[in-house]
Order: C-alpha cells, then sequence, then structure tokens
C-alpha cells in the first residue's frame, strides 16, 4: 500500500489516504501534528443533519490542516509527501436519545397531574407561586424516592411517589422528615 502511494506521489498526482485506528503510530503522529498546527487552514461543518440507514442523525465536521512554510505538513519515513491532513468528526444522534428527552418532561407533567391535581385545582391567584410549591413538593418526593427506593421506610411496605404524598398527608413527622433530607449530589 505505501508503495503504491508513493509511486503516485513520484509521478505528480495527489491521492487521498484514509488512515485507520490499526495504524497506531501514524495515527499518533498525525494527531500530534494537528495538535502543533497553529490553526486550521480551512473548515467545514454540515448544517443539515442527515438520516443515515440505521435511523440515526449524523452531522460531519471537516478540517484542513495545511503546512504554510512549507510543502510538507508531516514527516513520516515511509510516506515521502503529506501535505495535508483532514479530520473528519462525526456525531451520531439516536432518536432514542430525543425520546428520553420528551418522555423526562411528560413523565414530570405526569407527577404533576397525578399527584397535585394540577388539572383540578387551577390558581386564579399567583398562579406561578403555586407552580413553585407544587414543583417543590415533588422534588421532595422525588429525593425521598431516590434514597429510599429499595428500603421498606413506609408502613405498606411500598416507596412510591403516592405513598410519600399519602404519609405526607396524615404524618406530620414524616413531612418534617422530608424537609430535613440531605441532597442528593
Amino acid at each position: 500500500m505505501v508503495r503504491h502511494l508513493n509511486t503516485i506521489d513520484t509521478q505528480g498526482n495527489k491521492y487521498i489516504a484514509k488512515l485507520k485506528d490499526n495504524q497506531l503510530k501514524l495515527k499518533e503522529k498525525a494527531i500530534e501534528t494537528m495538535e502543533m498546527s497553529q490553526s486550521v487552514s480551512d473548515t467545514y461543518e454540515e448544517e443539515a443533519q442527515y438520516l443515515s440507514e440505521n435511523k440515526k442523525r449524523v452531522t460531519r465536521k471537516v478540517e484542513l490542516f495545511t503546512s504554510k512554510s512549507s510543502k510538507q505538513i508531516m514527516y513520516h519515513d515511509k510516506f515521502n509527501n503529506i501535505q495535508s491532513l483532514i479530520k473528519v468528526t462525526k456525531t451520531v444522534k439516536d432518536f432514542h436519545d430525543k425520546i428520553l428527552q420528551h418522555w423526562r418532561v411528560e413523565t414530570y407533567h405526569y407527577h404533576l397531574d397525578m399527584l397535585m391535581d394540577e388539572d383540578d385545582h387551577i390558581a386564579y391567584k399567583e398562579p406561578f407561586s403555586i407552580l413553585i410549591l407544587r414543583s417543590f413538593a415533588i422534588n421532595l418526593y422525588q429525593l425521598f424516592l431516590n434514597a429510599n427506593k429499595d428500603k421498606k421506610v413506609l408502613p405498606t411496605g411500598k416507596t412510591t411517589m403516592a405513598e410519600i404524598k399519602r404519609n405526607c398527608r396524615h404524618r406530620d413527622d414524616f413531612t418534617a422528615e422530608l424537609f430535613e433530607q440531605e441532597p442528593l449530589i
């Protein structure tokens, strides 16, 4: 392969060779050269996202590194004349991520509707303040649920958001315990 590329070069022709992961030393040298390069000669980033065959959105960023001072950007003992390096960065965005992001919001609204009866109790005075209080309560329930998911700390033995709310309604000591929780960081 190296002999063929050097023959092409000695004939005055240009070629593009793809650098593969199994060419460790050459890849390390190319990365080192790009990092030492003061600036990228040219860059191109696709604005549009294209759907690939496996239902994922793919974007590519292309950077061109060339030497302004000499004809050769990188010396390698096997290749005669490496004039430029092209770096292509591919980013894959899966629909799975978008679906999870959507349902994360829906789950939060589900808790607002089912636990806090938000749809049944419309606040006409200070609706933003009521929303903050409802969100605060849900966050307290969620903190307790995350800290005690596998433990049987509630009288029924189940640790669910609904069970936490039910215990808050009937036990003041439990409500006080919710307020004294340490945040999980």
